[in-house]
């Protein structure tokens, strides 16, 4: 079985479903979560998924909510042209008409291994988060964070969390004298970094960990193949 194929004929697991709902959950979306295969259908979700975590890599305006299947192939094919190959992530065009007519178990495959490669992507930073690209993209996602489209979608889905607060400008040109208001504001804007600093770290652990389970999983998958061929010309033979 090829890679590209075994990925679309994975059999996910109740355990990997509710892991995958909870993870689309503690995503900010602009409409609220009904039913996930109409939900994602039009492609527009899929996009504001990616841009949480990669802002800088979609433009929302061009993906229209549509009901026809027409308008909805035309986003997925923007995606998967713009967005999804910068994952190396290509989608077949057969799963892309499944998901837009709705096909029951198939958006969920997508899904799955969508977060398998963003969680690909974060995890080949681990080593490297002194990249100035990974620092706009942590940065970018924060600011997202807290635009009115992610307040509009925590109030859907009741999750209203606080943005951090916004810490004047130091003067440059004239230092101001050394009180007791400014040290606690230095302080304040070291501990902030530090808090920025460790949210990295969690996210790409967190990355770490799902990509061991991802592979665990395939590890299984394809030992059931390999049993599956082995036990086939024996029950020929008899």
């Amino acid at each position: 079985m090829a890679d590209g194929e075994s990925q679309w004929d994975l059999e996910l697991d109740e355990t990997i479903l509710q892991d995958l709902y909870a993870w689309i959950d503690q995503i900010p979306l602009s409409r609220p979560k009904k039913r996930i295969e109409r939900d994602f259908s039009d492609g527009v979700m899929v996009a504001e998924l990616v841009k949480y975590y990669f802002p800088n890599w979609v433009e929302l305006h061009n993906y229209a909510p549509a009901n026809n299947t027409q308008q909805k192939m035309i986003n997925w094919g923007l995606l998967n042209r713009k967005v999804f190959s910068r994952f190396g992530f290509n989608v077949p065009e057969s799963i892309m008409r499944g998901i837009s007519l709705g096909k029951t178990g198939l958006v969920e495959t997508f899904l799955y291994n969508l977060r398998v490669k963003i969680d690909d992507y974060l995890y080949g930073m681990e080593n490297n988060t002194s990249d100035p690209e990974y620092r706009i993209l942590f940065r970018a996602n924060n600011q997202y964070k807290n635009t009115p489209r992610a307040d509009l979608a925590r109030q859907n889905d009741n999750t209203v969390a606080p943005g951090p607060a916004k810490i004047p400008p130091f003067n440059k040109t004239k230092p101001a004298p050394i009180t007791g208001d400014s040290v606690s504001r230095l302080v304040y804007e070291e501990k902030e970094q530090e808090c920025i600093a460790k949210d990295e770290q969690i996210q790409i652990l967190n990355a770490k960990i799902r990509r061991l389970e991802h592979l665990l999983h395939l590890k299984d998958v394809r030992l059931q193949d390999l049993t599956d061929k082995i036990e086939k010309p024996s029950k020929v033979r008899r």
